[in-house]
């Protein structure tokens, strides 16, 4: 994938790693970083994408949002899935890693599409990270990625809204990574 293209919702994937991946194999319009004592997040939005990384020591776990063509490595590589409907998956790790996720595709008529962004875009104005991509817009409404966290002491909440216009749909993650 070629540095700043979009990509549409039916081509991207959800990945879980369980070892960090390099940043530049992604364009990150926007990066936070959260670190508590026991341990520390990185949230990169990468277009309408996202790489979520959980670290507690040497450990690292890290779901990330990619189009099906763009590279990245086997190795360390837990899970892959098309977004398609609706999905959860758990994964608990011997050195006290918990992980839970659901994702969920939507995909709706142009007037509840437009209602459901403008809600997401209204709260993503007052909380999170909201990046839009106006650069892509090919109709009224611009493609963004809304992600909200809430970060305590043993655990990482983190939501995701990646806004498609032009598919009409909206990707949602919930994840939850926990200290066991």
């Amino acid at each position: 994938m070629s540095i700043g293209q979009k990509i549409s919702a039916s081509t991207l994937r959800f990945y879980l790693f369980e070892r960090a991946v390099h940043p530049e194999l992604f364009d990150i319009y926007h990066d936070r970083r959260v670190v508590k004592p026991g341990y520390e997040a990185h949230i990169w939005v990468t277009g309408c994408a996202h790489v979520i990384g959980f670290y507690r020591g040497d450990n690292a776990l890290v779901q990330l949002t990619a189009d099906a063509g763009q590279e990245l490595p086997t190795r360390g590589r837990l899970l892959e899935l098309p977004f398609r409907g609706e999905r959860d998956h758990e994964h608990k790790r011997l050195d006290g890693i918990n992980y839970m996720m659901s994702f969920q595709v939507e995909s709706m008529s142009a007037a509840v599409y437009s209602k459901t962004h403008h809600e997401l875009a209204r709260l993503g104005a007052r909380r999170g990270l909201f990046v839009p991509f106006p650069m892509w817009m090919n109709r009224s409404l611009t493609p963004f990625t809304f992600i909200d966290h809430e970060a305590k002491a043993d655990q990482f909440h983190v939501f995701t809204f990646h806004a498609f216009p032009e598919d009409l749909a909206v990707v949602k993650t919930q994840s939850i990574f926990e200290l066991g």
